[in-house]
């Protein structure tokens, strides 16, 4: 049956109502049960994507918040994009449009206690860094008692090897001799984007027609075809290595125009087939960042 909550101005006055019932249900196990769950609200896990300027390409955030919600039933859920351009871009009127900063202080001022941030990040990299240095600096302020931040889906040696591992599992089925298959990374700036050349190697172990760029960096689509033709391959499939299946996807890499990788491949002489699915949306990748949150929250409630 499901009940009506009121709370007295003054916030000490808890009444439960039954539908269609004037006279608040009493008794102290209620009371005790309300306030329990009121004390849960303390616990908050935060989501932090880059985000998407697309709407269809919430898709990933959302499957993760339903995953999270599913897991952590006591936990207070919540999401944030890592992009300000993205915010800005949904304008002021979306509940996304707060940055990560706005979003962890009013969780502070709420009364959340302990909260586990998870990115959902590919690799580290600057927006991970970003994320990093605002979780550090609440760390002992902010009024958190704990606050622990889980690493993106290739943070660390180990994750590397078991996302090469997990992307053989999704791949395209039945691929032919002459068929390869091209991941699509964002690329970054400095030491961090040497994660997909490690990736790239350990995929080169695994299937050596499993190959790996990245859109704004090095090795990026030209040094990609010369890998291709080497290995004689004839037919490329295409698929992304970014959470979300957003502008980057849709338009850089599956899009028609003569500057997106599946132009660039045709061109190049290549058949060409584009897989768009984000790899937040595929559950054996998104498994991993959430066994990255459950590190994270372990930490947070020992």
């Amino acid at each position: 049956m499901p009940l009506r909550l009121f709370a007295g101005e003054n916030g000490r006055r808890i009444r439960l109502f039954a539908p269609g019932c004037e006279k608040p249900l009493s008794g102290r196990p209620v009371l005790r049960y309300t306030l329990g769950r009121m004390q849960e609200s303390q616990n908050a896990i935060l989501l932090a994507a880059f985000g998407s300027r697309l709407p269809g390409a919430e898709s990933s955030l959302e499957l993760l918040r339903q995953r999270t919600r599913e897991r952590y039933p006591d936990f207070r859920v919540e999401t944030a994009l890592t992009s300000g351009t993205v915010r800005r871009h949904k304008g002021a009127a979306s509940r996304q449009s707060r940055s990560p900063e706005e979003i962890l202080k009013g969780l502070a001022d709420e009364g959340v206690k302990r909260l586990a941030v998870q990115s959902l990040h590919v690799i580290p990299g600057d927006e991970y860094k970003g994320l990093e240095r605002l979780v550090n600096g609440l760390k002992g302020a902010g009024g958190f008692e704990r606050i622990e931040l889980g690493r993106p889906l290739l943070g660390n040696a180990a994750d590397v090897a078991l996302v090469a591992r997990t992307l053989l599992s999704v791949l395209p089925v039945n691929r032919d001799a002459g068929e390869a298959v091209l991941l699509m990374g964002h690329g970054t700036r400095g030491r961090a984007n040497g994660v997909y050349q490690d990736l790239a190697d350990e995929l080169r172990v695994l299937d050596p027609c499993v190959l790996i760029g990245a859109l704004e960096a090095e090795p990026g689509l030209a040094a990609k075809v010369d890998e291709l033709r080497a290995l004689g391959v004839r037919k490329v499939h295409l698929m992304p290595l970014l959470f979300a299946r957003g502008v980057h996807v849709t338009r850089d890499m599956a899009g028609e125009g003569k500057n997106s990788w599946r132009a660039g491949l045709a061109t190049a002489g290549f058949a060409c087939e584009a897989h768009v699915r984000g790899a937040g949306e595929n559950p054996v990748l998104a498994e991993i960042w959430l066994d990255h949150l459950r590190e994270a929250v372990e930490k947070l409630l020992t």
